[in-house]
């Protein structure tokens, strides 16, 4: 395929998921859409069986980013995109057949519209796991509504015009957990508009609820989220540097 022949390019950032991105890949595999699609999977320093297990799969191909840290693989996923609308999901995650009509049918029906993200659903770990980040993808989807924008987006379910991109800073690579998506979307509301939809799903693994509930509230909604990107912003210095625990993306 030449450029001009791609709708969409699908960015899956890895680090170390050999055994769940078949998962992923199974499923963008299944596209029930007439839209043409590229898969780029960004090698984020694996030292597993990644590369080969992506190379495997037909239609994929696969770019290596040294610098370890998810905001870096999906920069550098970006930056070997060739497609007008970028989407990117994580190698952990699953999405439904039309996931990628209906982003490419959002940006069609709006020409101001610029990013696009949507809630992902725990879909094993702990029972609490589903309610907890159901209540917070709500909470989002309200301040949205308010201010008319989207602020918030999540990393493993976003969608945004590659010119919107180049023209924006992009993903702030300075601020490596718990805010590069936040980041992403505060960059591209200069240029158009931002929106989250809560009917736009995807499926991920819930493997960071293994840690209990209190830790979860604590490590991951409060320090990496409430905490650690306002500090970014006020100082620019970032608190965690890995995404701990549960991930493999560091």
């Amino acid at each position: 395929m030449t450029d001009a022949d791609i709708d969409v390019s699908i960015v899956v950032a890895a680090h170390n998921e050999e055994r769940l991105l078949p998962r992923c890949l199974d499923a963008l595999s299944r596209l029930s859409g007439p839209e043409r699609v590229e898969i780029i999977v960004v090698d984020n320093r694996c030292t597993d069986r990644t590369a080969e297990v992506a190379r495997a799969h037909d239609g994929v191909r696969v770019v290596r980013e040294e610098q370890l840290g998810a905001v870096h693989a999906k920069a550098a996923g970006v930056r070997a995109a060739r497609a007008p609308i970028v989407a990117i999901l994580d190698a952990d995650s699953v999405c439904p057949p039309d996931w990628i009509s209906r982003i490419h049918d959002a940006f069609a029906l709006d020409p101001s519209l610029v990013g696009l993200s949507g809630p992902a659903r725990y879909t094993n770990g702990r029972a609490w796991g589903p309610i907890v980040v159901w209540w917070w993808y709500l909470w989002w989807h309200f301040v949205s509504f308010f201010i008319g924008r989207a602020v918030y987006a999540v990393g493993t379910n976003v969608a945004f015009r590659r010119d919107a991109y180049a023209r924006s800073t992009g993903f702030d690579t300075g601020v490596l957990v718990g805010g590069d998506e936040m980041a992403l979307f505060s960059a591209l509301r200069k240029i158009g508009r931002t929106r989250f939809d809560l009917s736009l799903r995807v499926d991920t693994d819930g493997r960071r609820t293994q840690i209990g509930l209190a830790r979860f509230l604590w490590e991951i909604v409060l320090l990496q989220y409430m905490i650690n990107y306002p500090v970014y912003r006020l100082t620019g210095r970032t608190l965690r540097r890995a995404y701990q625990p549960g991930s493999t993306l560091r």
